[in-house]
Parts: structure tokens; sequence; C-alpha cells
């Protein structure tokens, strides 16, 4: 009986070795085939356990983690939309919640002239068509040539936005070489609007810089990567100075501080500017 007893002891501690096993076991081989599966990049990962040790709890802060991870990872591809894969990832490093952060930038606003006149006689197709050739000229000048973002489209210009991923204090200079290649540009453009028969274009841009306040702007349904701030504001007075001076492009005291000494540029008398106490100076490239 003492050996029964003895081997049944035995038997029972073996049983129970394993189940303790099989309880530390399982948790850790599922987490660790999930980690597996995280780090190759697949992010629908979720452990489904319901346990009230140490392992449930590290088994809850893995799938939050992933879940952290899939959110992240949907909002650096809406952002790369917007702006390249290359600036999304700088950007979300810098700012992970893309709630905004201060910093120094150059705004560009370009406007097309007479728009509102040209249009109204133009039936909706052959505007578009305008529209778009436009369009793909002068946002492959600013994304593909110099690195900027067109952060909004404005029906008749946009708005564009140079050194938010990584400010050097060379992005005034960088952006008037923009519209320097803009101006060239259209020359194709209206080129081209000749061959379909319609008339050519004329444009004004504003340059400034400044500090401005760059995220995620908006509601939880409705969100729009952009600057704010005063920056912006006189960017977009300075373009409508080109009108009543009658010059292409013009740019403040600011972007000039950026360009190199020997730059060509005509100082022009300073203007009065809505939102400003001083009147402001500004400038316009020299031409030959």
């Amino acid at each position: 009986m003492a050996l029964f007893i003895g081997l049944v002891g035995i038997a029972f501690g073996l049983c129970s070795g394993l189940m303790i096993n099989r309880l530390v076991a399982e948790p850790v081989d599922a987490l660790a085939k999930a980690a597996r599966a995280v780090a190759a990049g697949r992010l629908n990962q979720e452990i489904r356990a319901y346990r009230a040790d140490e392992f449930g709890l590290l088994i809850n802060e893995f799938n939050d983690m992933v879940a952290g991870l899939r959110q992240k990872a949907r909002l650096r591809e809406t952002l790369g939309l917007h702006v390249g894969e290359k600036v999304a990832g700088r950007i979300m490093e810098r700012d992970p919640g893309l709630s905004g952060v201060e910093e120094e930038i150059t705004v560009m606003f370009v406007d097309i002239r007479g728009f509102t006149e040209r249009t109204r006689d133009l039936d909706p197709a052959h505007t578009v068509q305008m529209l778009n050739l436009f369009l793909t000229h002068m946002v492959e000048v600013v994304e593909t040539r110099f690195g900027g973002m067109v952060n909004k489209f404005l029906g008749d210009g946009f708005m564009a936005i140079f050194g938010i991923d990584q400010s050097q204090g060379s992005e005034g200079w960088v952006a008037l070489q923009a519209a320097l290649e803009m101006e060239r540009r259209l020359q194709r453009v209206n080129a081209e609007l000749e061959e379909l028969g319609q008339a050519p274009l004329s444009i004004g841009m504003g340059l400034h810089s400044g500090r401005a306040v760059v995220g995620s702007i908006g509601s939880p349904q409705r969100l729009e990567f952009t600057a704010i701030g005063a920056t912006v504001n006189l960017a977009s007075r300075i373009e409508g100075l080109t009108k009543s001076l009658g010059e292409v492009i013009l740019f403040t005291e600011e972007v000039r501080a950026q360009l190199p000494a020997d730059f060509p540029c005509r100082v022009l008398a300073a203007q009065t500017v809505k939102g400003v106490a001083q009147p402001v100076p500004v400038f316009a490239p020299m031409r030959d």
C-alpha cells in the first residue's frame, strides 16, 4: 500500500508538473510567435487569451502595443499620401502624434491671375483640363525638384510649405528657387495650353519665412496636415500684393536673409499689410 501511495504521489507530481509547464509554455509560445509576425511587418496580430495572472497582463500589453503600431502605420500611410513616404517618416519621428509643433518654415502662395473671369465662359471639362495641366507641372517642381509640400489646393492656386521635414535655415532660398523654376515652367504650360486651343496663364507667387505650428489639425472625423499662424497669413498677403505691384514673385525680408549675398533682387517700397502693424518690406527677383 505504501508503495502504491508512493507511485500515486509520483504520478500526481508528474501530472502537476506537466500542467504547470503547459500553463507557462503556451503563453510564451504564443507571444513569441506573435512577436515574430509583428517584426515581419504583419500588424494584424492579437493574442486571445483571458488570464488573470502575470501572463494575462503581458498579453494585454502586447495587444495594446500592436494596436498602437497599427494606428501609427495607418497615420503614416495617410500622411505619406500628402507629403511622400520619406518626409512622412521624418515628420512622425519628430512628432509621432502629429499633434503640432512650432518650427521655422517658408510658406508659398500661388495664384492664377484672372481665374474667375477666365472660367466664367469656359465649360467645366476645359477648366479641369487647364487646372490639371497647370498643377501637374507645378506640383512636380515644388515636390519632386525642390522637396516642398503642396499643402492646399485653393481652386485658382495652392499653398506650399518648405522646410517641414528638416528645416536648416535655407528653406527660404529653396522656396525662391522653386518659384523661379515655376515661372520658367509656366512657359511650357502655356505652350501646351496653346496646343489645346486655350489662352495662356499668368500667375503670382508670395513667399514668407517664419515660425508656424505644423501638424494635424481638425476633428477626429476630418484631419488635415497643414501649417497655421501669422507666417501663413503674411505669405498669403504678400502673394496678394503681386497683383497691385505687377510682380510675378514677391518675398519678405525673412526670405531675403536666407539668400546668397550675391543674389540680385530689387527692394520695393514697404507695403501696408492687413494684420501687420508696420509696413512690410518686400523684394522681387531682379530680371536680366
